[in-house]
Formats: structure tokens, sequence, C-alpha cells
């Protein structure tokens, strides 16, 4: 099969991870795959290193604008009517949007739309949200099948008429990298700070990943604990907001905002423990990626998390927004090393059997035909 993906962003995140994987692997098994993105970044380079063909969109962009939209519209249906596809996988709410209509007035291919989350489930404005709420169900209506990755996501259109048919549940695979030594990752991502017992995060500096908790959270385990350290890798927009916090709490020298890290699930086990404060989630990418290294969890129980991590067997999970709950939880794993490790290798089996990138890439392929 001729294969196109279509995605908005190309900096690296958990929709351009899967994006990447879904086309290096389709290319693999002897398809033809090419990836329109809008723009360049960690995404395209990564595909250019495995020779998979990328053509830049530049108007298909995550900011909106009417001019911007239209350009974009009729870029995508060139495209199209160019390369012919006989399957066209979009991803994003905006690639989605725009690439599910021009195919169907194009009238080439079939169509798979990728949910990687809704984002009326952010902190916006309630107009915003019925407005992104109708525009996703016009999207699913448009797509011949739409992929959730949880199944929180599929639960979260089950207002929509018209569209249960259309929707099924693929969860991610997770690769397992090729890891680093426990000392390895510790004099890289902190020099100075090797010793200690390490919470670690990776989570984009994002409102809605609630980073402010965890901050919280450490400055309460750290009154009995004071060894107890912080590290989070990621980037993004409340990063300045989140360095004022650390030094209103006195944490410096406690908690490393360590920026952007490439292969960042390499340097995992240099954590003691694993944190996600997230309050909204489609799936959980970061989870699975500790889950995998075996790492104690202590997560927020909201959207597809509790599909990963099952409370009290494979791991701990917590109401969001509940920075005493949080310190709670990291404080009993601490204090109970042996649950810790039993809570960490249980979890590593679960991810094992039912996040592996086979199994993601075979039944993704099956919608295709």
């Amino acid at each position: 099969m001729k294969i196109l993906y279509v995605i908005t962003k190309t900096n690296w995140g958990g929709a351009q991870k899967y994006v990447c994987d879904l086309a290096t692997a389709a290319k693999a098994a002897g398809h033809e795959v090419v990836v329109a993105a809008g723009g360049t970044g960690l995404l395209t380079e990564r595909l250019e290193t495995a020779g998979v063909r990328i053509i830049v969109l530049e108007g298909l962009t995550r900011d909106v604008g009417i001019l911007r939209e239209v350009r974009a519209f009729f870029a995508l249906i060139r495209l199209l009517r160019h390369e012919r596809p006989e399957v066209v996988h979009v991803n994003s709410s905006k690639a989605g949007g725009l690439g599910a209509l021009a195919t169907r007035l194009a009238g080439i291919g079939r169509i798979i739309f990728t949910a990687h989350g809704w984002a009326w489930n952010e902190l916006r404005p309630w107009w915003q949200k019925i407005l992104i709420y109708k525009l996703a169900w016009i999207t699913i209506l448009l797509s011949h099948k739409t992929i959730c990755v949880s199944e929180a996501i599929r639960h979260d259109t089950h207002l929509m008429p018209f569209i249960r048919r259309k929707l099924v549940v693929i969860y991610n695979g997770v690769h397992e990298p090729a890891y680093k030594t426990r000392e390895e990752a510790r004099r890289i991502l902190w020099p100075g700070y090797e010793g200690g017992t390490w919470i670690g995060m990776l989570s984009e500096l994002h409102p809605t990943k609630r980073i402010e908790d965890a901050i919280d959270a450490l400055a309460l385990v750290r009154t009995t604990r004071p060894e107890v350290r912080l590290i989070v890798l990621g980037e993004g927009e409340a990063r300045e907001r989140l360095e004022v916090l650390i030094h209103e709490r006195g944490l410096e020298g406690a908690v490393h905002l360590g920026g952007f890290v490439p292969d960042s699930d390499a340097y995992l086990l240099a954590f003691d423990l694993f944190l996600h404060t997230s309050r909204s989630e489609a799936l959980g990418n970061a989870v699975i990626e500790a889950g995998f290294a075996g790492l104690p969890i202590v997560a927020t129980a909201v959207g597809g998390i509790p599909e990963i991590v099952e409370d009290g067997h494979t791991g701990l999970l917590v109401p969001p927004c509940s920075s005493t709950r949080v310190a709670d939880a990291l404080l009993s794993l601490i204090g109970n090393p042996e649950r810790a490790k039993r809570l960490g290798n249980a979890l590593r089996e679960t991810c094992r059997k039912h996040f592996s990138p086979a199994r993601m890439l075979r039944e993704t392929l099956a919608l295709y035909r």
C-alpha cells in the first residue's frame, strides 16, 4: 500500500513518536510511506534518518488563522492528488480535520484518524470546548475509522451520534531503549547531585501536567526525607512559573528542571521512583516508558492512566491536583522498598504484554485494508 501520514507539529512528543514508529515500521514491512508535516523538527530528522520521504506543508501549523487554514487545506488537496495514497492516516486535531475533509473532497484513499487526546479536556473557555467538540465529531464522521489510544478517549465521545462503529481502541506501543546505567544517567542529568533518592518525571512543562503538584509534594516529603530529589525532563511554557515556585518553596538543589533531553527514556534507570501528576491524559506514554524500566510509579487516576496502572497491584494511583495525596503515596513507597520493587516488576510485565510496538503496528495495519 501507499500510506500518507499527516501531522501538524514536528517537535518530539507522544504523537510524533507514534507517527515515527508507524511510518518506519510500515516502510520496513514493504509499504510505500510518505509523511506530510507542518515545518521541520526532530520528527523530520528521525524520519530522514530512517529513509522515510517527508513533505513539509508550511501552512500546517498549530496556530489558528483563517488564511493559513485555507492555504493548508488546498495544499493538502494538491498533495493528495499528486501522491494518490491508498491510505491517509491523520493525526492531531488540526491535521485530522483538514486532512480528513481534503481527502474526502479529493476522493482518494481510506481515512484513518488517531485521537491522541481531546483538547476540550484542557483548561479553556466553555465556547472553545464546545467548538472543539463539534469539530472533533465532524472529523470522526469524515474518517473511515478513528483510533482511540485508550478506552477513556473512546468514552469521551459517548454523546456524539452516528460514530460508534467508527471507533476502535489501539493502545500505543513503546520501544524499550538501550538504557544508560544508573551512574552514567545521574552523572549526565544532574552533575554534582548524583546522590540521594531520585523521583523522576518525563513531562512537558505545561499547565495540564500540574508539575506544581509534584513540587509541592516534594516539599512535604522532604520534611521527613531530606535526601529525596525531583528531576523533571521536559520543556515548556510553564518553566518560568515553576522556577519561581521552586524558589518560593526553598527547593533549589532539590528540584531540577532538566529541559528537553532527546531519548529521555534511556535515562530512566537514574530514578528510584516515577511520578506523573497530570490533570488530564489520553493514555500516558511516559507512564508506559517508566513501566518498561520497572520503576515504581505514583500517577494521577485520570484519562487512560488507570488502563496502564492498577492501583495497589502495579503502582499507586492518586486523585489529580492533590499534592498531599501524592506526598503520602511517595512516602509509602520510599518507606517500603520491597513493595515498591514488586509493583515496578508487575508493571513491567503488564507493559510488555499490552503495549508492544509489534501489536500496535499489526492492529493499525489491519485497519488500512
